[in-house]
C-alpha cells in the first residue's frame, strides 16, 4: 500500500496535492497539515498529532466525519510527522510520501528529511514532495523518470557516499566517492527521460527539481 502523509510545511499551490491524492491508498494528516486536506476536500483516513497547530474548525469538521483521530500530549518524544510514519508502517504501507515536509523552520525540515532514513530502516520507500522538488534517500539503487534537462542533485547523508555510479546524467560518476559536506553533486542534469543512481556504501539524498507537470 501507498501512504500520503500531509505535513504542515509551506505550500501555496495546493493543486499539487489534488493531483497526488488519487495515487495513494491511505491518507494521514499530521496535525496542522489537515488544512491542506481540508482545502482540497480530502477526507483523510487518520489525523494524528498533539493538535497545537490545527484550526479547531477543521478538527471539528473531521471529527463529525468519523476520521480516526489520534491525539498525543504536547510533551512527547516524537514529532507529529514521525508518528504518522509509524502509523503508515504499522498499516503495512511500503511506499510513503511526505507532502509539505519542508517549510520555513529548518529544524522541522531537517527532521523530516531524517525520517527518510527511518522509513528505509523499515524496508519501505519514502520521499518528500514540495512545490519545487522531490527528495529521496538512497542506500542502494534509485531509478527516476523525468525529461532531458531536469536537475538532479546528489548529496551525501550520514557520512561519505562510496561507490556512487550514475547513468543518464550529464556529469557521470563511476564507482566514485562523494565526501560528506562537499557539494560536488549539486545540480547535475538528466540527458534523457530516465536516470539511475547506485551506491555501494553510505546514504545519499537525491533531489529532483520539479515542475507542475512533472512531480514524480
Amino acid at each position: 500500500m501507498k501512504a500520503l502523509i500531509i505535513a504542515h510545511g509551506g505550500i501555496e499551490n495546493i493543486d499539487i496535492l489534488k493531483k497526488l491524492y488519487p495515487s495513494y491508498d491511505i491518507v494521514i494528516c499530521a496535525d496542522g497539515g489537515a488544512k491542506y486536506a481540508y482545502a482540497c476536500d480530502i477526507i483523510p483516513d487518520y489525523l494524528i498529532g498533539d493538535f497545537d497547530s490545527i484550526d479547531n474548525k477543521i478538527l471539528d469538521f473531521y471529527t463529525l466525519r468519523n476520521v480516526s483521530i489520534e491525539k498525543y500530549p504536547k510533551n512527547k518524544d516524537y514529532t507529529d510527522t514521525e508518528l504518522c510514519i509509524y502509523k503508515a508502517i504499522d498499516l503495512g504501507c511500503s511506499e510513503l510520501c511526505i507532502f509539505a515536509g519542508i517549510g520555513s523552520r529548518i529544524d522541522h525540515s531537517l527532521g523530516n528529511i531524517g525520517l527518510l532514513h527511518i522509513i528505509k530502516s523499515y524496508g519501505a520507500q519514502g520521499y518528500i514532495i514540495t512545490e519545487n522538488e522531490t527528495i529521496y534517500l538512497c542506500n542502494d539503487m534509485l531509478s527516476l523518470k523525468g525529461k532531458e534537462g531536469d536537475i538532479i542533485s546528489i548529496i551525501p547523508f550520514f557520512g561519505d557516499a562510496e561507490g556512487v555510479t550514475t547513468e543518464g546524467l550529464l556529469y557521470s560518476l563511476n564507482n566514485d566517492t562523494i565526501k560528506f559536506g562537499y557539494p560536488i553533486g549539486v545540480s547535475n542534469v538528466m540527458v534523457n527521460n530516465e536516470c539511475i543512481i547506485k551506491i555501494v556504501s553510505g546514504e545519499i539524498l537525491v533531489i529532483k527539481q520539479n515542475n507542475e507537470n512533472n512531480i514524480l
